[in-house]
């Protein structure tokens, strides 16, 4: 999957990771280009 250009994936609250390159929050790793793992 490509880069989702800084647009959040789901609800904020759900979101585990964070692309590190635009920002962009994914509760899914492998839906981001460069994934960041969000402290709980």
């Amino acid at each position: 999957m490509g880069c989702l250009k800084g647009k959040n994936e789901g609800c904020k609250k759900d979101a585990k990771f964070e692309c590190k390159k635009c920002g962009a929050k994914s509760p899914k790793k492998g839906h981001l280009c460069k994934p960041k793992k969000l402290k709980d």
